[in-house]
């Protein structure tokens, strides 16, 4: 059985996947020129997305995700977003009085099935037509 590599070992290997010490300087003094160019910028009275799209600041922020890329790969990529099946729309004038009355309908229904049908709580959950409303509140809620 062979020993295992030295510590030393292992710190030059992940070292050298990473970033040299002169690269690690320039993404520091990136960093700090990024913020004194955005404060000058400020001063001179530009908002903050003017800010961003001033050529030495593109191009120093360009170079600081190279840098970043090079340290740890993916990390600059962006964040994929979850995709929710259904229409994320807002509601029309319509849908929200749907919306309303879906409320009402559903309170009225559940009165009547304690008062007139003598339903439990536990009756109305396994309820189709509750269920069905419901369920179409769900979706509109979300939306709302």
């Amino acid at each position: 059985m062979a020993p295992p590599p030295a510590p030393e070992k292992k710190a030059k290997k992940q070292e050298s996947a990473g970033l040299s010490p002169a690269e690690k300087k320039e993404l520091e003094k990136l960093k700090t020129d990024v913020v004194a160019r955005k404060t000058q910028l400020k001063n001179e009275g530009l908002s903050g997305g003017q800010q961003n799209k001033d050529e030495q600041v593109v191009e120093m922020v360009r170079r600081m995700n190279e840098l970043k890329e090079k340290e740890a790969p993916g990390s600059t990529a962006p964040a994929k977003k979850e995709t929710k099946k259904g229409n994320r729309a807002p509601l029309s004038s319509e849908e929200m009085k749907e919306l309303d009355g879906l409320r009402g309908e559903i309170e009225t229904y559940k009165n009547r099935l304690r008062t007139e049908f003598g339903y439990s709580a536990k009756d109305m959950k396994i309820d189709e037509d509750l269920q069905e409303m419901e369920a179409r509140l769900v979706l509109l809620d979300k939306r709302s």
